[in-house]
């Protein structure tokens, strides 16, 4: 018989999903019967397929067993591969033995759809090994730069999830809004409900059907009333909340062309800003195409900061408006 070594990344997990990860697809009920008869046995012996696995076990399994091998995408797309690889080096900002955190850029899904051509999720099937393959432990909106933390094993990612899930991860989020919130400082309480279908879904906040959503931010610079450069920490992890939330006390984010971001793109356009700290900035107009939403740092338990750089338009959209991001945005939501 053959055997292979159980990775670390496949520490505490199925022996049915360690298999498929690790040797190709096969059917459950024809897994089972291998696993009933003895042609898969774990340390030689026969087990079941919920038992969980540890590093340095091995699987045998008979030679005469054929599994479905997942076609490797770096042959048969060149192009493809070359293009993740080289997004990858741009966009990593750290890479450690527990997670990879990426900065990434508007308009790049974190997840594939119907009508997305390339995404995250794609991006590390095509540069890891299936079983080395990083885990999404949290989420961002396609339109949201900023940074996003991926798992680089199953007990990393168990960690990570629970720490996401027990609220001792703290996200901050930079959001350039107007006009600007009546509040410098609030905790949004307000719950989130899907409403539409498919492309036309949207959401909206409804205290009789939605779901518990809660969002604190605080003013951290703003040019009189009509721009406001906020800090956000979303307690919940609900779609479009900073969003919704931010829209529904009339301070939508700019550039948001689904919750009335540009609902003021006449003043965009023909307005021209001027402020005390800019200097012959009389011609440059507010930048609009991409959501001004970034997911700026998170702090981890151990209270270590990762922190994701904004876009040049952010930058230039402060600039314009005589904005400033202070150093310590990272601890504004720390107790």
């Amino acid at each position: 018989m053959q055997y292979i070594e159980i990775p670390l990344s496949e520490n505490r997990t199925r022996l049915d999903r360690c298999i498929r990860r690790l040797l190709g697809n096969i059917n459950q009920a024809v897994l089972e019967k291998f696993l009933r008869s003895g042609l898969i046995l774990l340390d030689k012996k026969k087990v079941k397929s919920s038992i969980k696995v540890e590093t340095g076990q091995k699987i045998y399994f008979s030679s005469e067993i054929n599994f479905e091998k997942k076609q490797n995408k770096k042959l048969w797309d060149f192009h493809t591969y070359e293009f993740y690889k080289n997004l990858f080096n741009k966009i990593c900002i750290k890479n450690t033995k527990h997670y990879i955190a990426l900065n990434k850029p508007n308009g790049l899904a974190v997840q594939g759809g119907t009508s997305q051509k390339y995404h995250i999720d794609e991006m590390f099937k095509y540069l890891f090994e299936d079983h080395n393959i990083p885990k999404l432990v949290h989420r961002i909106d396609k339109d949201t730069s900023g940074l996003l933390l991926l798992a680089t094993n199953q007990s990393s990612a168990k960690q990570l999830t629970s720490n996401f899930r027990e609220k001792q991860i703290i996200k901050t989020y930079l959001a350039l809004v107007s006009p600007c919130p009546k509040s410098n400082m609030d905790i949004l309480n307000l719950p989130l409900h899907k409403s539409g279908f498919r492309e036309k879904q949207k959401i909206e906040v409804n205290f009789l059907k939605g779901k518990n959503a809660v969002t604190q931010y605080k003013v951290i610079d703003k040019n009189s009333d009509n721009f406001a450069l906020l800090a956000l920490y979303p307690k919940t992890g609900r779609t479009h909340q900073i969003r919704v939330h931010l829209n529904y006390i009339n301070s939508p984010i700019v550039g948001d062309k689904k919750y009335n971001g540009l609902n003021r793109s006449k003043f965009y356009e023909n307005k021209t800003f001027r402020h005390k700290k800019i200097i012959n900035s009389s011609n440059e107009t507010l930048l609009t195409k991409n959501l001004q939403l970034h997911a700026y740092s998170i702090r981890m338990p151990s209270n270590e900061v990762i922190e994701a750089e904004i876009s040049k338009d952010f930058k230039k959209n402060l600039k314009i408006l005589g904005l400033s991001l202070p150093e310590n945005v990272s601890k504004i939501f720390v107790k």
